[in-house]
This record gives C-alpha cells, sequence and structure tokens, in this order.
C-alpha cells in the first residue's frame, strides 16, 4: 500500500484530475507541483495533452523524474520546441490559444486576481517576488487558469491584493468582461486547507471542498474575507492507491515532491 501523500503529491493530483484530453496548457519554470499534474494526467486521462514550458518553448518532454522547466535537458525528449517570437506571439497575442495555465502567486483575493510581484507599499515592500513574466496576459487570454498555493493563511488570502498583475474577476460579477478581458478567469484555487471555486454570479470565491481533518472554522480563521459556502462542503477526495503508484513510478520517482512539500 502507497504511503500518505505529501501535500505537493495531493495538489498535483487534484490538478491532474481536471485537466481534458487535447488542451493546451503553459506552465511557468519553478514549477514541481504543476509539472507533476501535466504529465500525471498524461499517464491517465488526457494522454493528449499538450504542456509547454514557458520559458523554453518545449513541448511535452518526456522524463520519469521533475526537471525544471527551462533546463536545456528538456529539448532531447521533447515532442517540439518553439522559440521565443513564437512562444510571445502565443502568449500576448492569442486570446484562448491556451486553455489554462497554473500558477502559483504571493497573494490571491476573494475575486481571484493574483499577486507575484509585492506585498505591503511599493516604496518600502515587506516582499518581494518574481515579478509578472507571462501573468498578465496569460490570466487575461487563457480560457481560465489555476492558482496552487503552498500555504493558506491571511497573508495569502487577501481581500484585495496588493498589486494586481494577474486579473481574476477584477471585482466580481461581469466586471472582468466590462473591463475590456475576453471571458475566462480562475476556476479553480488550491490550498492545503482546501478547494476553492467561484460562485458563478458575483464571482466570489467559494468553498469547493475541505481537505480531511481540516474544519470549516480553520478555513474561515485563516482567511482575510469572507468566503460563500453553500450547505456543507464535502471533503475532498484525496489521491487513490493508483494515483499515487502512477505519479511515483513514473512521473516522480526521485521523489521531489515529497521532499519539497512533505
Amino acid at each position: 500500500m502507497a504511503s500518505k501523500p505529501s501535500l505537493g503529491e495531493t495538489l498535483a493530483v487534484l490538478l491532474a484530475r481536471d485537466m481534458v484530453d487535447g488542451e493546451k496548457v503553459i506552465i511557468g519554470t519553478n514549477s514541481d507541483i504543476q509539472l507533476a499534474a501535466c504529465n500525471l494526467a498524461r499517464h491517465m486521462q488526457a494522454p493528449r495533452l499538450w504542456w509547454i514550458s514557458g520559458p523554453g518553448g518545449m513541448v511535452n518532454p518526456t522524463r520519469d523524474h521533475l526537471l525544471s522547466t527551462a533546463d536545456f535537458e528538456n529539448i532531447e525528449s521533447a515532442e517540439s520546441w518553439m522559440d521565443l517570437p513564437v512562444m510571445i506571439d502565443f502568449i500576448d497575442w492569442k486570446i484562448h490559444f491556451f486553455d489554462f495555465a497554473i500558477l502559483s502567486a504571493l497573494q490571491v483575493d476573494r475575486f481571484g486576481n493574483i499577486n507575484t510581484v509585492v506585498v505591503g507599499d511599493q516604496r518600502k515592500p515587506k516582499l518581494r517576488g518574481p515579478g509578472t513574466v507571462g501573468i498578465s496576459a496569460l490570466c487575461g487570454l487563457a480560457k481560465r487558469f489555476y492558482v496552487c498555493l503552498t500555504r493558506h493563511d491571511r497573508s495569502a488570502f487577501v481581500p484585495r491584493v496588493d498589486f494586481l498583475c494577474g486579473a481574476g474577476h477584477m471585482e466580481g460579477g461581469d466586471s472582468r468582461e466590462r473591463m475590456g478581458l475576453p471571458p475566462g478567469g480562475p476556476k479553480l484555487i488550491l490550498s492545503p486547507l482546501g478547494v476553492f471555486d467561484f460562485e458563478p454570479v458575483s464571482k466570489s470565491m467559494r468553498v469547493k471542498s475541505i481537505s480531511p481533518g481540516v474544519t470549516l472554522e480553520q478555513i474561515r480563521d485563516n482567511t482575510a474575507f469572507d468566503l460563500v459556502v453553500e450547505d456543507v462542503p464535502p471533503t475532498t477526495v484525496m489521491p487513490a492507491g493508483h494515483e499515487l503508484d502512477l505519479l511515483r513510478t513514473h512521473v516522480d520517482r526521485r521523489g521531489e515532491l515529497r521532499r519539497k512539500f512533505p
């Protein structure tokens, strides 16, 4: 029997389950969980999923272990390789070319807007992030996006992000479209405490499921805004044995997810 999944393994499996065969996804440089999710989905229900390295342009490198998406060693096993001008064209100018992106963030707010730039006063920040790179374009132009966070506290789940670099549902309702962005936005937010989606009309973040052993009160205490809660949210279905087996034998043989995200 497989041992208990780590946080990183759990998030990868939950993301993988939501991917559809034939879709195109782009992931960034520091993306172990995102990469594992894509390759796991390709071993399960989505063998023709296309994942594209944002920093390198490689398409579907085949490995049984996790490697930075920017590493040149990905070129050898990639199905194709796109140069920078082509990548910029797809990322910055093509509406809905990518079905989805998987992102992390310093902050996410009640409408799914994300911040990867700076926390606090920009002139004297408490924390600096990696910046925006292609995040603004991907949040604006992909059909949907996911946000994957390895912590859940009031400094990460905030009423309003300190710096808006990735447009979610903006101010809620139909404000995203009224501001000129195409339909899309965040589908799911995943954290150690649960999975969250968005109420269809208000576009406010909603509790979709709760991690085993976590209470709704814990989630509320660690979130700095009021979440939408409908009925009694179910418990998140944790990774099954066959999912963990595939992940550990075909995707992450070196156990990077267990080491980095225990």
